[in-house]
């Protein structure tokens, strides 16, 4: 399993009957690469953003070291440092589901409702794991960048029009 797994690229995916998402191809192969080839992909919360996010095993322990190494230097440092209310922060949030050879998943339903999500969602690969928009709240987020808002945006419009999925 590699240390670092880096997320990029972008696609929209449309719930099918069963409601499942389908994880895009390349987003696929990497999070099988950071789990160990095994179809897990893991859920979460967003802390500063209003989406949620997806990533392998390989983030998932990052978050962890990060905290082990946060209250390392604060100890180091003398400085006060809650380890355990930062790991509730980090890993309590986290959702385990699996998807099939396809990508076919099944969101959470309390991250769904969390962010209001309900039949389209917006992968966005930046960097160690996955952002999961719902398509127009990434819109409305003036701190994305434009190139990517214009393009989710010309998608709800095709899609309004019947053109897309």
């Amino acid at each position: 399993m590699s240390d670092v797994i880096l997320y990029t690229g972008n696609a929209f995916s449309v719930a099918d009957g069963k409601g499942r998402f389908v994880l895009p191809l390349e987003m696929r192969r990497q999070v099988k690469l950071s789990s160990g080839n095994e179809t897990r992909l893991f859920l979460s919360v967003h802390g500063g953003n209003p989406c949620a996010t997806a990533f392998g095993e390989s983030h998932r322990r990052h978050l962890f070291t990060e905290v082990e190494e946060l209250a390392r230097e604060a100890r180091a440092a003398g400085r006060d440092y809650d380890a355990d209310l930062e790991l509730e922060r980090r890993l309590g949030t986290i959702e385990e589901v699996n998807f099939d050879e396809g990508g076919r998943f099944a969101m959470h339903p309390d991250i769904k409702d969390e962010y209001g999500i309900t039949d389209a969602v917006f992968f966005y690969g930046v960097g160690r794991y996955i952002q999961i928009w719902k398509p127009e709240t990434l819109v409305d987020s003036k701190d994305r960048p434009e190139l990517i808002r214009n393009k989710v945006r010309r998608w709800l419009d095709q899609r309004a029009a019947g053109e897309g999925k």
